[in-house]
């Protein structure tokens, strides 16, 4: 298993990524946009042979090495040959992604603990990461999405998030909404597709969805098991539906809330709310027009910018040209 766990300058991949090897020759996952994967590959299995290790490697070509592709920082990533232990914590992280808990893993980046690793919740973790200091740190970063460095005496540990999946939650079964839920699985989030039309949300029609939900529309968001971190998109294309499930999500916290339709219709769908200062709260965080502006008109480049937008709105991007971002040095990644 190789992990990217620091990086200095610019990189294609953020701390986190990861790539699972085998002794055939396979490999799934990615540390970076392609330059380093071979490299690793070839020299993973003789660099453990004594235990972890922590490889630097400079991507901005100034080492003169073959994998140096301009992309100008220096990747630092763990190597650790997986054990019956480690295969035990993966199938854990597995099932708490999928059960949607908010985790963290703390991994020992130097010392003679070096590639030792505590996953949160689960672990009671030895020695180093046993400390209290760990502990806290483990469930900060794991509320927060966020990611931390501990320097302990002469030991650093890096402490990063494990978020759940991501959900999305369609209130909508027209053929417009199949586009969304194959880019939203693409993207490996979760998928649930709710609607009052029984004939329309069904299962054989939405294959690919995590989930489909068909109940009086009075009861639909409350089936759905709403949480704070899912992002929710209207588009029934029923004024009446709409209207009724939209009153019920603008008081319940989400991420992200969508409404499909022009202007004037989400106007005329929230001319009930104006005296509602509860709901006007919620109106003010509505995305509407949904997605961002790619200039498609079909059901498939619509579909692409209501995904683009929620990713924008996930990450906390503002949705402008990369370019930009790389001349002002936005891009950057600190260590």
């Amino acid at each position: 298993m190789s992990t990217l766990v620091k990086v200095e300058g610019s990189s294609n991949r953020r701390v986190g990524a990861r790539m699972l090897l085998t002794d055939k020759g396979e490999r799934t996952g990615g540390m970076s946009g392609g330059c380093l994967e071979g490299e690793i590959q070839k020299k993973a299995w003789w660099l453990t042979e004594q235990g972890p290790v922590v490889e630097r490697y400079q991507t901005s070509g100034e080492d003169g090495v073959p994998y140096g592709l301009g992309c100008n920082g220096t990747l630092y990533v763990l190597l650790k040959r997986v054990t019956l232990e480690d295969a035990e914590r993966l199938e854990r992280m597995r099932e708490l992604r999928s059960s949607r808990a908010y985790a963290a893993m703390a991994t020992v980046l130097s010392g003679e603990e070096s590639g030792m690793q505590r996953l949160f919740p689960g672990d009671a973790g030895g020695s180093v990461l046993a400390s209290a200091l760990v502990s806290e740190a483990l469930q900060r970063v794991a509320e927060r999405e966020a990611l931390e460095y501990l320097t302990l005496g002469d030991v650093e540990v890096l402490v990063e998030a494990l978020p759940p999946r991501q959900r999305i939650v369609v209130f909508g079964a027209g053929d417009d909404v199949k586009p969304l839920v194959h880019i939203a699985r693409v993207m490996g989030w979760d998928v649930t597709i709710a609607d009052g039309r029984s004939h329309l949300a069904t299962a054989a029609r939405f294959p690919n969805a995590t989930n489909v939900v068909t109940a009086p529309v009075e009861e639909l968001a409350g089936l759905c098991g709403l949480r704070a971190d899912d992002a929710v998109v209207l588009m029934t294309h029923s004024f009446e539906q709409d209207q009724r499930l939209l009153n019920a999500l603008l008081v319940t916290p989400l991420r992200y809330l969508g409404q499909l339709g022009p202007r004037q219709r989400t106007q005329q769908l929230l001319a009930d709310v104006a005296t509602d200062r509860e709901r006007l709260a919620g109106a003010a965080r509505l995305h509407s027009p949904i997605g961002l502006d790619i200039g498609g008109h079909t059901a498939e480049t619509i579909a692409l910018a209501i995904i683009a937008e929620i990713q924008s709105v996930l990450s906390r991007g503002d949705a402008g040209p990369v370019v930009k971002k790389r001349e002002s040095g936005v891009m950057e990644v600190p260590a």
